[in-house]
């Protein structure tokens, strides 16, 4: 028997040992972070300057990086981190309760499944330039975004470029790719709502606060209003506010005293407008619902304080929240989504106030 012996030279097997280029590697030599490199490799172009791509690109035909698409999924996979983008004009986004109830679904649903969740509250036309946007590495995104209808589908198109699944909560689906939207049927809940006020009172005038800030909730809301309210031809006045702050309502609410007759109900887009309304009205010794009716949205928990017991609608904001976790898992675990849109009912909640 032959056996040959092949000498291998220490410095060929320190070659043959070398490992190759990352994407360290490249984002060492381009002078950028790794996330801007995932984003040149991935042919994700927000955020991404035409120099920085250049140099990114050049750095890669340099030193000879092949992507890893297998690998880099694997790790991807291993992140276990699901961003979520509230685009809000205020610094307390989180002390609305709806937001609160909506990303405390989301979340321990999340962390139940082993993943954890990266929150931020997003100013207005600030999206493209977030950190979620620019450097984040998450697995996939959930947004609430307000704004005009303009300006929520300028959002949308921009998520859909980034190459990664996205939830949006609250929003009416549109053309988006790898997209879904989870939400309640407000609109619904505020036929409803006016339905029943009708049956109740007479009314031939409405005043309805909503806030100054547009979010699509409102919308639908609003569009609920008009369609039973018109059909009676009763007449809906809106008046805007920062719900945020109470000091806001109830100087809204003042104004509305001051400079017309009282109208026959009044409307909060959500509980905490109603209350405060209430107060003002309960100022002037003016009677609920002896004089006028009043109803809120949301039936959160506090609402029932009100005295009298406050008309609104529940919305299933926790839930919300855990669905969108359950959608955005069984789409990193399939590759799809299951179906675009997925809605929750809203339900009355018939107190004495109107």
């Amino acid at each position: 028997m032959i056996v040959n012996l092949l000498y291998w030279a220490p410095e060929e097997a320190e070659e043959k040992m070398a490992k190759p280029p990352n994407i360290h590697s490249v984002a060492a030599r381009a002078g950028v972070s790794t996330a801007t490199v995932s984003k040149v490799v991935n042919r994700i172009n927000v955020g991404v300057s035409e120099a920085t791509r250049q140099r990114v690109e050049d750095a890669i035909r340099d030193i000879g990086y092949r992507p890893n698409r297998v690998g880099r999924g694997l790790r991807k996979l291993r992140r276990s981190i699901i961003g979520m983008a509230i685009v809000d004009v205020s610094p307390s986004f989180l002390a609305d309760p709806f937001t609160t109830n909506l990303v405390a679904g989301l979340s321990n649903h999340l962390s139940t499944q082993g993943f954890g969740l990266l929150l931020h509250g997003i100013r207005p036309h600030e999206l493209k330039s977030s950190f979620l946007v620019r450097e984040s590495e998450v697995d996939a995104l959930c947004v609430t975004l307000s704004g005009s209808r303009r300006e929520r589908l300028g959002y949308i198109k921009l998520l859909s470029e980034l190459g990664q699944p996205f939830v949006a909560f609250q929003d009416q689906p549109v053309a988006a790719a790898d997209a879904c939207f989870v939400r309640q049927d407000d609109r619904a809940g505020a036929v409803s709502l006016a339905r029943h006020i009708l049956q109740k009172r007479r009314v031939k005038r409405a005043v309805m606060f909503i806030s100054e800030l547009s979010w699509p909730a409102i919308e639908q809301r609003v569009s609920g209003f008009r369609q039973v309210l018109g059909s009676k031809r009763v007449a809906l006045d809106l008046v805007r506010c920062d719900e945020t702050r109470a000091e806001s309502i109830a100087a809204a609410a003042e104004s509305c005293l001051a400079r017309a007759a009282l109208p026959d109900v009044f409307i909060g887009q959500n509980d905490q407008v109603a209350l405060t309304v209430m107060q003002v009205l309960k100022r002037h010794d003016i009677r609920v619902p002896g004089d006028v009716g009043v109803s809120g949205f949301n039936a959160f928990p506090f609402s029932g304080f009100a005295d009298p017991p406050l008309t609104t609608a529940r919305s299933p904001a926790y839930e919300l929240g855990q669905l969108g976790a359950e959608v955005i898992l069984d789409r990193l675990e399939t590759g799809h989504f299951r179906q675009k849109e997925h809605v929750l009912a809203v339900d009355l909640v018939a107190g004495s106030s109107v």
